[in-house]
């Protein structure tokens, strides 16, 4: 990768989403710690309430010239992401489970869980009875999985529809969005119900 193809705005993103890191890279003497220490001051990545701080910014706060920030900034991240001599380790000891259920009448449930024996695949189906009072459904299915990584930590995000897989509507219903029979957001805000009537599928 070409380094003047790196946009700065994604680097100062990519740099503060890996913060534990980031913070030990600016003790360690090399001559953009102070910039760095000054990046890291707030946690914009991780806080949406905290702008990113612009170039012209850093450039004010640091004393620095933006060719230098720029310059800087390319060593941070050469430092963090692109040194194939060290190969950056990335620790991700931590697993976190999170839930979205989807009920009757379009009420949605989030759960959180610290340990999952078995993770479910996308069509396998699951019984929760905790929520059944609220969610009027205690039978779901995995509609999607999504996985993404957060500091040290790995989350997984299972998406649970109501009801029991059925591999047809599921291919007729991603069918009807990539052919614009229906939009993305009909697809996840719209009940089954609904959607089936709308495309003239089984009796409805």
């Amino acid at each position: 990768m070409e380094k003047d193809s790196l946009s700065t705005k994604e680097m100062l993103l990519n740099i503060a989403s890996m913060r534990k890191k980031a913070l030990a890279l600016s003790e360690s003497g090399k001559r953009y710690s102070h910039l760095l220490k000054l990046i890291l001051e707030k946690d914009f990545f991780y806080d949406e309430n905290q702008p990113m701080p612009s170039l012209k910014e850093l450039c004010q706060t640091s004393g620095l010239k933006s060719g230098k920030v720029r310059k800087f900034l390319e060593e941070v991240y050469n430092d963090l992401v692109l040194d194939y001599e060290t190969k950056p380790v990335f620790t991700l000891s931590k697993v976190r489970y999170e839930f979205y259920l989807r009920g009757w009448d379009k009420k949605v449930l989030d759960m959180e869980v610290d340990c999952l024996p078995v993770i479910p695949r996308a069509g396998e189906e699951i019984e929760i009875p905790f929520f059944s009072a609220y969610l009027k459904v205690k039978h779901f299915f995995v509609e999607k999985i999504r996985y993404r990584f957060e500091e040290d930590t790995q989350y997984v995000t299972i998406w649970l529809q109501k009801g029991f897989y059925n591999p047809y509507w599921e291919f007729r219903k991603a069918q009807a969005v990539e052919e614009d029979e229906i939009s993305t957001f009909e697809a996840l805000e719209l009940e089954d119900f609904e959607l089936k009537r709308r495309l003239r599928v089984g009796r409805n």
